[in-house]
């Protein structure tokens, strides 16, 4: 019987599909780690745009070339440095940095125009954030940043503990960070 047994067709089992909605940097990461862990699974990456790249994406014609964001990112974003490693992407700290590829930071009002540019040295840039916004929300702009940060650390606090989310919205809670992706830029000022 167990000769028999064994030499049994053995049923078949399906390989696994995993689709990913986004090609932007999120969505190639998620592609790449599960590529890792578990190399049989089929993976489809859906992009709704003609490029993938999302908000890491630069866009324009020549010397007039404009990048879109992701140049950069903090210091405490463990899953970024690790995928860095893993990737083998060079890091560099800002203060350790020459320059930024030689473009400057620049702020786009909802017209569409550039309201605030950074200037070549940082002590005209610091003017220019002083004379056109003032100290008071340049204090507020930090704490918020701050605060932000130290909440995002407590993700991996509870990764490390084991929890799992069902929702986004039960990430961001457990984060206290539930009210960010529902909250303005302007609200959130006035609330610091």
């Amino acid at each position: 019987d167990d000769m028999l047994a064994s030499q049994a067709p053995q049923p078949i089992q399906p390989t696994p599909s995993v689709a990913i909605i986004g090609g932007g940097i999120g969505g190639a990461f998620a592609a790449w780690w599960l590529r890792n862990a578990s190399p049989a699974v089929r993976i489809d990456v859906y992009e709704r745009s003609s490029a993938v790249g999302g908000r890491t994406l630069d866009t324009g014609e020549g010397d007039a070339s404009v990048e879109l964001g992701a140049s950069m990112a903090i210091v405490q974003n463990r899953y970024v440095a690790e995928a860095a490693t893993a990737l083998g992407l060079s890091r560099q700290l800002r203060s350790e940095a020459r320059g930024r590829g030689g473009g400057r930071l620049g702020i786009v009002g909802a017209n569409g125009r550039i309201v605030f540019e950074e200037a070549p040295s940082g002590v005209q840039t610091a003017w220019r954030l002083l004379s056109r916004y003032g100290l008071r929300p340049l204090h507020r702009l930090r704490r918020r940043g701050s605060e932000f940060i130290s909440n995002f650390s407590r993700l991996y606090e509870a990764q490390a503990a084991g929890r799992a989310f069902r929702e986004a919205d039960d990430l961001l809670a457990a984060a206290g960070l539930e009210a960010w992706p529902r909250m303005t830029c302007a609200a959130a000022m006035a609330e610091a």
